[in-house]
């Protein structure tokens, strides 16, 4: 069983238990002489599940933790993101068993082997709950799907860069290859590139159709990036979830998340659908139109509120900022609202 440590009852409300501990009892004048190692420990675990958007800091309410509510193990301990954040900012006191393990670990938490995060995401959420959505209904399969206002060659190498950078790799890890596709005219098949190209410029360019480029997690596990061109030099950038398991597929979104904060300047809105719930192109004049939804909410959507009025589909829920958009996440008593 995965032990836990700083889940305090002031976090994630919707989770909050009662009989946790407060963090208002933790906060401390000063830190321990290792808590710079701390930091490093809690910042060095395994991401299991990411969520988007932020949280208030809970003793003050000054400032926005990002990612707050997304939970990180090392394969004994799990504990949420924004832990990280109260020690730094308030030396939040720890149990002393966990400050063992840490020391232990020499302040760095060692990589999380695929069965061990099955078996913590299993205790932790049951039998997995994306999978139960994905068979609620017809569907299209999970994405998360990032609207750019400036898709160029060079915008374009920087999100590769960046995915590169999260864990996501343009090239095979055993063989090297880049695997690039286009969709043919009147929806003939994915046929390969061969052009010799950069795979920046291919996705890049509004002539080469439907571009489909494999990102490596792994050298036995995938996702698929491809490019929508909408108006002008506004694309839809579509990453596929599909074929994805737990653990794999949190951790990929950790990993797109991640490449996303180094492009949300100009990043119009997101939509993330775990389950595929909804289809691709419904969220077009959502987020670049501000239209109404009028299909099935998923998981998150981001908006830039400033140019169009929060979906009345939302109803009173209450958005988070993520930079200059405003991220709605999808509650469990939302899952029959379209």
């Amino acid at each position: 069983m995965v032990k836990r440590v700083g889940f305090f009852r002031e976090f994630a409300p919707q989770d909050a238990d009662p009989s946790a501990p407060s963090i208002h009892d933790a906060v401390r004048p000063s830190g321990l002489n290792d808590e710079s190692g701390l930091l490093a420990y809690l910042a060095s675990g395994t991401e299991i599940f990411s969520a988007m958007g932020a949280e208030r800091d809970a003793i003050t309410g000054d400032e926005w933790i990002p990612g707050a509510g997304s939970l990180v193990t090392d394969g004994t301990w799990m504990w949420p993101v924004e832990l990280r954040h109260y020690v730094e900012r308030y030396h939040a006191e720890l149990p002393e068993d966990f400050m063992a393990d840490v020391r232990a670990a020499r302040y760095t938490a060692a990589p999380v082997p695929r069965r061990r995060t099955e078996e913590i995401i299993l205790e932790v959420f049951g039998r997995s709950s994306f999978a139960a959505q994905a068979t609620e209904g017809p569907g299209a399969d999970g994405y998360f799907t990032w609207y750019l206002s400036d898709l160029t060659p060079q915008s374009c190498a920087r999100m590769l860069d960046s995915l590169e950078s999260a864990g996501l790799k343009t090239r095979h890890p055993l063989t090297g290859d880049i695997s690039l596709s286009v969709t043919g005219e009147a929806g003939s098949g994915p046929r390969p590139m061969r052009d010799g190209r950069p795979a920046a410029e291919v996705l890049a360019d509004p002539a080469a159709g439907e571009v489909t480029l494999h990102l490596w997690f792994a050298s036995d596990t995938f996702t698929t990036v491809s490019v929508r061109r909408l108006s002008g030099t506004t694309a839809a950038v579509v990453h596929s979830l599909a074929g994805l398991q737990e653990p794999e597929r949190e951790q990929v979104v950790a990993a797109l998340v991640r490449s996303l904060d180094q492009l949300r300047d100009h990043c119009l809105g997101f939509v993330l659908d775990r389950a595929g719930r909804s289809p691709l192109a419904a969220w077009d004049a959502v987020v670049c139109a501000g239209a109404s939804p009028s299909v099935t909410l998923p998981d998150s959507i981001a908006l830039d509120t400033s140019r169009s009025a929060a979906p009345s589909a939302f109803g009173d829920t209450a958005g988070t900022p993520y930079g200059h958009l405003t991220v709605f996440s999808r509650r469990p008593a939302d899952k029959d609202r379209a």
